[in-house]
């Protein structure tokens, strides 16, 4: 027989492995492991006094780690607590990995267990070493890494590799000589396995995409032991732990951020958990995991359902005037706090490869992304909404459903007016209403206000109307030019 070969996540690089988040969750002996969140033999004596518990874990999150071996303290090697009466923990078998260098990806997405040798930052900018508050003299230890790093008790020399230490979206490190401060790292998904497509007839969006579904916007609303699902309007067991950045309101790590939409539908808004969810009525429960079975074809669709597309999972990473899409995790052209504000709400876990255009925040019109070239910091993209199922044409929707145009309007400043009329009074063709290109228009309130339109925007809406209600009636933007930068048109009273 030959060597057994060991593939990280289910072993161990380091002597100490505290990288380890593999699933073993028994002792050298064949003890149970038992949970950590629970902290069944209270707090371990060499746990730092001045470091809270879920502290010493990677991600600084005891839950998701279960009852799986770890070594938050640095002790020899994995351990875990057991049910025993002579011992309150024991050591576990974990073997060492087949290829000890680093992988240089993430198994989660926070990917506090990253220990790999990246060194500059997502845009090329070098990484500062990890000082202090990072770094700390411990009587009698020496100089040691915090224990939320994966180096802790693993090294004495200090780095500049990219970690996550504080729990945030995903590894980072601080920049030399750029104002910036600090700047995620460009550290991709492992590739753990392969996810393979349901039975046909199971067809998006009542079925999941992805193996933890968070793009899942179906109506299942029983959890997989038959548990009615409570609404998540109620809030029953307040803000969950596991809702990434506890600053924001709730319904704001929810796709679309609507919770009325999303009733009492199964859904996985939550950074840990491993598919679709929902509360349930009993307090000794609170949650449930739901049967959402995974799609025949597992490529997303290329549209939208509804006009805000929080729910859209698809690969388009240019904009509709055709420029290339910033990588979110960047900080450069476009500085900004997206990840941090609504990571929840990304429909796919996010990693440094992601540059896909998304809806994160429940912008305005629909999927959009910054701007990786230009003077502008973001644009909408072109992704349509999703054809009617008889495949006839549509032009014009309200709430994502199609309707007939009227090519007329009511009365004068035709605020209401919903025709297909498309070139001014000059004879001007109008500009896409979704696009910055030729006139920039992303700093115009009609480019986010939804409601500033009766009916639903869309990439090819390039319509008369009168979203700012001025006196003269609809109008549009020049899509031939910048002067003028726009026009009235010539629509007709009914």
């Amino acid at each position: 027989m030959g060597t057994p070969l060991y593939k990280y996540p289910e072993c161990r690089l380091t002597e100490k492995g505290r990288e380890y988040i593999g699933k073993v969750s028994e002792t050298e002996s064949g003890k149970n492991c038992l949970r950590w969140d629970t902290q069944p033999n209270g707090t371990p004596s060499d746990f730092l006094a001045n470091v809270t518990y879920p502290g010493h874990f990677s991600n600084l999150d005891t839950w998701s780690h279960q009852n799986y071996c770890r070594n938050p303290s640095g002790r020899e090697r994995p351990w875990c607590f057991v049910m025993d009466e002579n011992t309150q923990w024991e050591y576990c078998d974990i073997p060492m990995c087949t290829d000890k260098d680093p992988p240089e990806c993430k198994i989660t997405q926070q990917g506090g267990e990253y220990i790999g040798r990246t060194n500059v930052s997502h845009s090329g900018f070098a990484c500062q070493v990890w000082m202090e508050p990072w770094r700390s003299k411990i009587p009698g230890k020496g100089e040691l890494f915090l224990p939320a790093f994966p180096d802790y008790k693993g090294t004495g020399e200090p780095h500049n590799f990219c970690r996550n230490p504080d729990g945030d979206a995903a590894p980072w490190c601080f920049i030399e000589g750029k104002n910036l401060g600090k700047e995620y790292c460009d550290i991709p998904f492992c590739k753990v396995r392969e996810v393979q497509g349901g039975p046909k007839g199971n067809v998006y969006p009542e079925c999941r995409l992805t193996e933890k579904g968070k793009e899942y916007v179906g109506t299942k609303n029983v959890t997989e032991t038959g548990k009615p699902c409570v609404d998540w309007k109620s809030k029953p067991f307040g803000m969950p732990w596991d809702f990434f950045n506890q600053k924001r309101g709730y319904s704001e790590h929810f796709i679309h951020a609507d919770l009325a939409m999303h009733k009492n539908y199964c859904r996985n808004p939550a950074l840990y958990r491993e598919k679709p969810w929902c509360f349930v009525s009993e307090p000794d429960i609170q949650w449930e995991y739901c049967d959402i079975p995974l799609c025949h074809n597992l490529e997303p669709p290329e549209c939208k359902l509804i006009t805000s597309g929080g729910e859209y999972v698809g690969r388009r990473n240019t904009t509709i005037s055709g420029f290339r899409c910033q990588h979110w995790l960047a900080q450069y052209p476009a500085r900004h706090n997206q990840i941090f504000q609504s990571l929840s709400a990304f429909p796919d876990e996010v990693d440094g490869t992601n540059n896909f255009c998304r809806n994160p925040d429940n912008t305005g019109h629909g999927p959009w992304c910054y701007l990786k070239e230009s003077g502008n910091s973001w644009e909408y993209c072109d992704v349509p909404f999703c054809p009617p199922t008889g495949g006839e044409r549509c032009d014009i929707r309200v709430s994502g459903n199609c309707m007939s145009p009227v090519e007329c309007k009511i009365n004068k400043i035709g605020v209401k007016y919903m025709g297909t009329k498309n070139i001014t009074k000059s004879g001007k063709p109008c500009q896409l209403w979704m696009s910055i290109s030729p006139n920039v228009i992303s700093g115009k309130f009609e480019y986010t206000i939804r409601n500033a339109f009766p009916d639903d925007l869309h990439p090819s809406h390039n319509f008369c109307r009168n979203p700012n209600a001025v006196s003269e009636g609809p109008w549009c933007h020049n899509g031939a030019g910048t002067d003028p930068s726009w026009e009235y048109c010539d629509i007709q009273i009914c």
